[in-house]
């Protein structure tokens, strides 16, 4: 009895018809007899058995994070009343002032009050030709999910099944735009009124452009308006399997989930008094979401014997995959402009009325695989084949970007007008694996891989666009606004990756195994700055259990990558019409040449019949050398980590564990500066080499720390049980630059600006510490006191005590505000004419405290 309900009775009324329907549903023909055998052991009460859980209780946040939106009489620039103007304005708490429950509820919403935390259902056939399970987690809440099992087992398998994923981005979000959550934002004409007097000199140094920041500042941050941005995915699931013998198995499967919400989103754009304008700014937005993903699976298998008594497999499977997007494109009004001031095309002033940002086009893939397996007489060897071909889809018509004024030229195949990509990529994968034993002490293993992305979509032609919604690419627009003068070629990047292995495991004696493996991977590219990549690496392990109790691995891997032709020139800007502005010494990681090195090794040993140390230690070093000088972009990435786990039972009623780990990684990269004064290119490299003078490097170092200990109590053994548990992680990264020689710029930085303001060129030192400590309490309540008070079963009764922390420590979001007010001179350009969410704040603490009590039946 449970709520006062026979659960049995009422258990077999609701499930009886889907046996029935089980029963009777497929294949009535074949099995008409066992039909009426299975209605008979269905009416028949006694003959099913009943099972039930649920754990249920309350839950009580304390010191609860607050949303992060807030204001305060002093905000990361200071004083409210902002600069030397006396202008009074609005300040926001930024994430360095304050916490915010974003992170903290990120995938699941933490509420006071009583919650369903699971429940589980299981009734069935006691001679087991039926079975249900039924499963129910987070019940109500907004990360609840439900499943219904419902099988008549070696015969069909029916699962059912219902969730929703929340994802919640910010809770400390600002904006000025109306209608978030919509395609179409708005802003206030008021905001938009007041602003425009002071964007010409929004930019400039000196008293007059600190005091028109000052007044926009304050503008800006009384229009601000909270935002929250969040996704939610609600997604339902079926899938039915049936196998009517046990050599043949069928299934398929369905799943339609749809998302929903606002995330955050930019776009650029341009705002000057001449044109074309330089630079350009950000202005942050709301980004809405409404898209559906369906995916499909039907499969088939059949598992026999083949000639010789050898086992043979082989299936057949569909998987299609259906995203579409409700939404194409957000238009927003530009709330730096005033209505009827703004003109791209005759000014007074140069910028967009209008923002519009595409979004995710609609698109499908549709794949076929095969896979078969099967033993041979010879040593012991069986053969794996796997077949897959893949169809992509994407053919959602173009954005007009053809507002403001400016008109974009039709994008052309083979001089013919086209509105939309025809995007198309087939893969084509053929996976093989080979074991042998020829032995019983020695094992090889060979493994052989085909994997083709085919690009077949067309190279379409480009005459011009419009940028950042402000001006045509090509600069000025001929007469009626007209973009017609850069021509650029889309680039459909193909490649082909090819892999190869054998590997030998080899066990002398009963204690140890040795062996070693060799593989080489082949990446052949379309449209890429490297035509051919091949890298061979050869590996050595060893697994050693000399004494009882101690048990060894280690391995060690070294690898060289080598291209054929790296010539960006030939294979990217040539076929695309580009002339673009990177030094021909560039090296792209995933195309550079590369030496690694890799080292694993683990040791378990029990230093007493209580204690086990396992230490554990890790090495990799990537090392990029290239025969040009001054190699560009990543030149080293090495990193090692190192860690111990210990386990004490110090008596029958105690339980210790505690571990540490600590990881390093050491980048160096180098960057080009050719816009520096002083640089021989005279900041125009045009795919010409970048010399050292012009060349700065950054040191990076980023460094993990690792803390666990937890420890179970049994202070009443079978009654009464206790644990503690901690979890303590910092990690900083740290950054040291090093400028190049050239003249003014070298250092990131233009010049002329307070050093105190560039901190000499370095970046500040970023870091993230997380806690988590918990008390858990089980009381398993007596039997007899159970069974007294009217149940049948057991009672547990649970209370837990959690406080969790996040701590960031970050440059680029910790005083962020929506509007910054910097000019666009010195080394800190953009700020005065653009607009930000301010919507990152990943910290927050809190103290959890719920009791709970399960019920099982």
């Amino acid at each position: 009895m449970i709520l006062g309900l026979d659960m049995p009775r009422v258990l077999g009324a609701i499930l009886l018809a889907s046996v029935s329907m089980l029963a009777g549903a497929s294949f009535p023909v074949a099995f008409a007899a066992d039909s009426d055998m299975a209605q008979k052991a269905g009416a028949s009460l006694p003959d099913w058995y009943y099972y039930g859980a649920l754990e249920t209780g309350g839950r009580f946040v304390f010191d609860r994070p607050p949303s992060g939106f807030g204001t305060t009489s002093a905000s990361s620039g200071g004083d409210c009343v902002v600069g030397g103007n006396s202008v009074v304005t609005t300040c926001f708490l930024t994430a360095a002032q304050t916490q915010s429950r974003a992170k903290f509820e990120e995938y699941g919403n933490v509420a006071n009050g009583a919650f369903l935390d699971w429940i589980n259902l299981q009734t069935g056939t006691k001679d087991g030709r039926y079975a249900f399970d039924f499963w129910g987690r987070s019940v109500g809440l907004n990360n609840q999910s439900y499943t219904l099992d419902v099988s008549n087992p070696g015969w069909q398998y029916i699962s059912l099944g219902w969730d929703q994923t929340p994802h919640l981005i910010s809770t400390s979000a600002k904006t000025v735009f109306n209608g978030a959550g919509s395609t179409f934002l708005t802003v206030n004409p008021a905001l938009q009124a007041n602003l425009q007097p002071f964007m010409p000199a929004a930019g400039d140094p000196g008293p007059a452009g600190d005091a028109a920041r000052d007044n926009m500042q304050a503008f800006i941050n009384n229009a601000e308006m909270p935002l929250v941005l969040r996704t939610r995915r609600d997604r339902a699931d079926g899938a039915y399997r049936w196998t009517p013998t046990p050599e043949w198995d069928f299934g398929v499967a369905y799943s339609h989930e749809h998302r929903t919400g606002v995330m955050p989103a930019s776009l650029p754009y341009l705002w000057d008094t001449v044109t074309p304008a330089m630079p350009h700014y950000a202005i942050g937005l709301p980004k809405p979401v409404d898209d559906t993903t369906q995916n499909v699976e039907a499969k088939g298998e059949y598992s026999g014997t083949a000639l010789f008594g050898m086992r043979w497999s082989t299936n057949v499977a569909y998987n299609g995959s259906f995203y579409h997007n409700n939404l194409t494109q957000l238009d927003a009004q530009n709330p730096f402009c005033a209505q009827g001031s703004c003109d791209v095309l005759n000014g007074p002033f140069y910028a967009p009325n209008m923002l519009r940002l595409s979004l995710d086009p609609s698109n499908q893939a549709n794949a076929i695989t095969w896979s078969t397996a099967f033993d041979l007489p010879l040593w012991k060897m069986r053969y794996v084949s796997t077949f897959q071909y893949n169809d992509m889809r994407q053919n959602s018509p173009f954005i007009d970007t053809s507002i403001n004024g400016l008109i974009a030229p039709p994008v052309t195949l083979n001089g013919v007008p086209v509105g939309s990509l025809n995007g198309q990529i087939d893969t084509l994968l053929w996976n093989n694996v080979l074991t042998m034993r020829p032995t019983d002490d020695l094992k090889f293993t060979f493994r052989g891989r085909h994997y083709a992305n085919n690009n077949n979509t067309p190279s379409l032609n480009i005459a011009d666009w419009i940028s950042m919604d402000t001006q045509c690419a090509s600069g000025t627009p001929n007469p009626g606004g007209t973009c017609s003068s850069l021509p650029r070629n889309s680039l459909p990047i193909s490649y082909t990756k090819d892999n190869a292995s054998a590997d030998a495991r080899w066990s002398p004696v009963r204690w140890a195994s040795v062996g070693g493996a060799w593989s080489w991977e082949r990446w052949n590219r379309v449209f890429r700055d490297a035509n051919v990549t091949n890298e061979n690496t050869g590996k050595i392990f060893a697994d050693l259990k000399p004494l009882d109790g101690v048990q060894a691995r280690a391995s060690y891997q070294y690898g060289q990558r080598r291209y054929d032709t790296y010539d960006p020139g030939l294979f990217v800007l040539t076929p695309g019409l580009l002339t673009d502005s990177f030094a021909s010494n560039l090296r792209r990681f995933d195309l550079a040449n590369r030496n690694r090195h890799k080292a694993d090794a683990q040791i378990d040993f029990a230093a007493t019949d209580f204690v086990t140390i396992s230490p554990n230690f890790g090495l990799r070093l990537d090392d990029y050398p290239d025969p040009v000088v001054n190699p560009l972009g990543l030149r080293k990435n090495h990193s090692w980590n190192a860690g111990v786990e210990v386990g004490a039972l110090v008596s029958p009623r105690v339980r210790l564990t505690a571990a540490y780990n600590y990881e390093e990684a050491r980048l160096k990269i180098a960057s080009g500066n050719g816009g520096a004064a002083g640089c021989p290119e005279g900041g125009d490299l045009r795919n010409a080499f970048n010399p050292v003078e012009c060349t700065w490097l950054s040191d990076i170092k980023q460094r993990y720390h690792t803390f666990m200990a937890a420890a179970d109590l049994k202070v009443i053994p079978d009654k009464f049980d206790l644990r503690l548990e901690g979890l303590f992680t910092i990690a900083t990264e740290g950054s040291q630059l090093t400028p190049c020689s050239a003249g003014i710029g070298c250092n990131g930085l233009t010049g002329g600006v307070d050093p105190a303001q560039e901190n000499f060129g370095q970046f500040p030192t970023q870091s993230n510490t997380y806690q988590r400590y918990s008390v858990i309490g089980r009381y398993h309540v007596d039997p007899d006191f159970v069974r007294q008070m009217g149940w049948v079963g057991d009672v547990t009764i649970k209370g837990r005590y959690t406080f969790v922390s996040n701590s960031v420590s970050n440059w680029a979001i910790d005083n962020l505000t929506p509007y910054m007010p910097t000019p666009d001179a010195g080394g800190l350009d953009g700020g005065g004419k653009a607009l930000f969410l301010a919507w990152n704040n990943p910290n927050y603490s809190a103290h959890i405290l719920a009791m709970s009590v399960a019920f099982k039946w």
